[in-house]
């Protein structure tokens, strides 16, 4: 009788911890939770992915054209798990195109696809389509043929386009072009914007080019006017469109570099901004005399999110607000002015510019730092009155146009640009996503080094095994 309670008493503890299990593994499922412990964290989705997610109402449909076999296949995979597990409407199917002929031919018609290993998102019967090109980075490298993936783009790309999505018409930008400005379809290696208009473009943005010649104003469409670098005077009328349109609610970037008149000081004095024909050297954070190494950012949206993220600017001019009680400036309706990007107190402004080695002097005009050499401008802030809300107008203005140049552009430059431009375009949640590098990492062993490991995993390893069995064996002889 002991025997069989003893026999039901084990029963009733193995079905009772597979109970457990069951619902430790139900709770698991209900309530899951992931954790990247790895130290590249190369999956791990960045802050602006999570708040985009986070506010996604609308199923969202991934379809990804990709072989198994491909490189970039289970790095996709990966991302895409970490894209389902941030939000349940997020929902993918994978379809080889070389496979599942039928599948792939009725997508294909359905979407206008004419290449395979791309990605589709759809949501609501609209889509975005993700290239191979977009996903990953390829440089070419000695001693090889094919050319080696040297980064990964997937999430700038995937959330750009979910972000195309939700927003629904694309955003235009115009750059301002007729006064030798800096200009996104120049590709030179040192003072192009090509690289800074691919990422634009990749942000999911339009970009247009607009010459001020022959226009009665500024297109309806710009979402944001950039004007980057002029190295010409714009005339009266001109700069009359640009401050017309930036008073109708508009948004302007504006990149001006050291010692160059704009025509534009007259209007940034109305909106309470003040040039200096000056540049700014700061000793305490420079790499090559020239350049200011920025470490200090005012608490403000665009620069929310660069701490630890400096941008360098090249021989920079200061950009600084009026002060309040300035005449130029009316007291009704005060654009606000926020100071962005500081130098350190051991910086100056320098307006000698044909010294052979600049130096403070304050006899001749110099000015003791710190100065700011970015602001942000808000005028009419956004308020509720009677159920209607008004759109601000905003401007940026930064004191060098070399900083997002193809020569210049680093991490740093680039999230205080692109935050920036976000701003400008009422998306503060949607903050640049830089593209994840392709680490390499060699192991670099000795012929002696090589002998050992040999020795230890080939001999080593099983002779211990052996020897342990052989001693349990001895043992239970006895």
């Amino acid at each position: 009788m002991k025997r069989i309670l003893s026999n039901l008493n084990l029963v009733a503890a193995v079905l009772l911890a597979f109970v457990l299990v069951q619902l430790v593994n139900f709770i698991a499922l209900r309530n899951a939770k992931r954790w990247d412990w790895s130290t590249r964290q190369y999956y791990a989705l960045s802050e602006k992915t999570t708040n985009l997610l986070s506010e996604l109402e609308h199923r969202v449909e991934i379809i990804v054209f990709f072989q198994e076999e491909h490189l970039l296949y289970f790095d996709i995979e990966n991302l895409l798990e970490e894209y389902q597990y941030q939000s349940r409407n997020i929902h993918v199917e994978w379809v080889d195109p070389a496979r599942d002929l039928a599948r792939t031919e009725k997508l294909a018609e359905k979407y206008g696809l004419t290449e395979a290993q791309v990605v589709v998102f759809d949501m609501d019967g609209k889509s975005k389509v993700v290239k191979e090109s977009d996903i990953a980075g390829y440089k070419m490298v000695k001693r090889r043929r094919e050319p080696v993936m040297s980064a990964f783009k997937g999430e700038q790309a995937f959330s750009s386009a979910i972000q195309g999505l939700v927003q629904g018409e694309t955003p235009v930008v115009y750059f301002l072009v007729g006064h030798d400005e800096r200009r996104v379809t120049e590709f030179d290696q040192v003072a192009g914007y090509s690289t800074i208009g691919n990422l634009i473009f990749r942000d999911n943005l339009e970009i247009k080019e607009l010459l001020l010649t022959g226009e009665k104003k500024i297109p309806e469409d710009a979402a944001v006017l950039v004007i980057a670098g002029p190295s010409k005077a714009m005339n009266s009328a001109e700069a009359e469109m640009v401050e017309d349109y930036l008073s109708r609610s508009g948004r302007v970037m504006l990149l001006l570099d050291a010692m160059k008149t704009t025509g534009l000081e007259p209007m940034l004095r109305r909106w309470g901004v003040a040039l200096r024909n000056d540049f700014v050297l700061d000793p305490e954070n420079t790499l090559k005399g020239s350049d200011v190494y920025i470490r200090s950012y005012y608490e403000h949206p665009i620069t929310l999110r660069m701490s630890g993220a400096g941008a360098r600017f090249h021989l920079p001019r200061s950009i600084e607000p009026l002060l309040l009680d300035d005449p130029e400036v009316g007291t009704e309706d005060r654009p606000s002015v926020v100071q962005l990007a500081m130098t350190s107190d051991k910086s100056w402004s320098e307006t000698q510019v044909g010294e052979p080695a600049a130096k403070y002097d304050e006899n001749s005009g110099d000015l003791r730092g710190p100065f700011s050499l970015a602001v942000a401008v808000e005028r009419g802030a956004t308020q509720k009155m009677l159920d209607v809300q008004i759109r601000p107008s905003r401007m940026v203005v930064f004191g060098d146009s070399d900083f997002v140049s193809n020569g210049a552009l680093a991490g740093g430059d680039q999230d205080l640009f692109m935050s920036a431009l976000n701003w400008l375009l009422d998306r503060e949640a949607l903050m640049a996503i830089g593209p994840k590098p392709i680490e390499e990492i060699k192991l670099s062993l000795s012929r002696k080094q090589l002998t050992d490991l040999f020795w230890i995993n080939i001999a080593g390893i099983p002779a211990l095994a052996g020897g342990m069995g052989l001693l349990v064996w001895f043992r239970r002889r006895k």
